[in-house]
């Protein structure tokens, strides 16, 4: 059966492991008590597992694997993970690391993440993209693939969520996001000028929603600890969930950093911020005053 979390916390690979196999009753569009039924776990059990509450066990997988007929390669790469999770250290020792792992988007991330902390230096991160805007950048081969704007959208609409809908079964709660944006990008030519013109509008309406807090970074402010280096600090209201980093690079793709270690830095990078960025209200004129340069 569901076996306790390691440490009490769940990693990443283990949120993925947790969303994998109970993401397979889609296959069959049965709930949690249909799927209960038929391999005999209570819906408490499967619903701590869909949460990473609890981590499923090898043969768990391979139950549910089995009654929702998924595919063999996932479920025999979900059942070593499972194994994996027990003893990550021990278990690359004996089978070594070169073995594919579960892969999960920033969007699967975001969507547990109660707080968002966002440097972008370089381009506008997918979240605050107009259409025009990610386009233009697909086109420079700077983005891959098509802007999704259905996550987008779920991401954005927590940014206002009431007491309500955060009580709800399942719900994450509302979402906080702070862009911490540098001049250059928000004065750039991403798309041209018309581009431009909407896409700060679009950042101007955001930030006028509850959850939202855009500061714009000074470039009079002269050399600081991570200049030029866009990262994404996310933090979790389940204390189950410990705060990760990601970066982006064209050569290396998304970097996922857990370690306390690992992300020391970039929690240093965001106080040296405080001393660089501007005030809420002076933000947001400069932002209009930009927009206003490109008519």
């Amino acid at each position: 059966m569901a076996q306790k979390l390691t440490g009490g916390k769940a990693s990443l690979e283990v949120r993925a492991l947790s969303r994998t196999v109970l993401g397979w009753r889609n296959i069959r569009g049965w709930s949690l008590p249909e799927l209960g039924e038929l391999v005999g776990f209570s819906v408490a059990t499967l619903s701590q597992i869909s949460r990473a509450v609890t981590r499923p066990s090898p043969s768990d997988v391979l139950k549910i694997g089995a009654a929702c007929r998924a595919p063999d390669d996932e479920i025999e790469l979900c059942a070593r993970v499972a194994q994996r999770a027990n003893d990550p250290q021990m278990w690359d020792r004996i089978n070594g690391d070169a073995w594919a792992r579960l892969v999960w988007t920033p969007w699967d991330v975001m969507a547990e993440a109660n707080e968002l902390l966002i440097v972008a230096s370089d381009v506008l991160p997918e979240p605050f993209r107009i259409g025009a805007y990610h386009d233009a950048l697909c086109e420079s081969g700077a983005a891959t693939s098509g802007l999704d704007v259905d996550l987008q959208q779920g991401v954005l609409a927590r940014l206002d969520m009431d007491e309500k809908e955060a009580a709800r079964p399942g719900s994450h709660g509302p979402l906080h996001i702070r862009l911490l944006v540098t001049e250059a990008v928000l004065t750039g030519s991403v798309g041209g000028a018309r581009t431009m013109i909407e896409q700060l509008g679009h950042l101007e309406d955001l930030a006028g929603r509850t959850g939202f807090d855009l500061r714009v970074v000074d470039n009079e402010a002269g050399p600081y600890f991570g200049m030029h280096q866009s990262f994404t600090v996310m933090r979790f209201r389940a204390p189950r969930f410990e705060d990760v980093v990601l970066t982006r690079t064209l050569h290396g793709g998304d970097v996922w950093l857990e370690s306390a270690a690992e992300c020391a830095p970039y929690e240093r990078a965001l106080l040296v911020l405080n001393d660089v960025i501007r005030p809420r209200e002076d933000s947001l004129h400069w932002l209009s005053r930009a927009s206003l340069a490109l008519q």
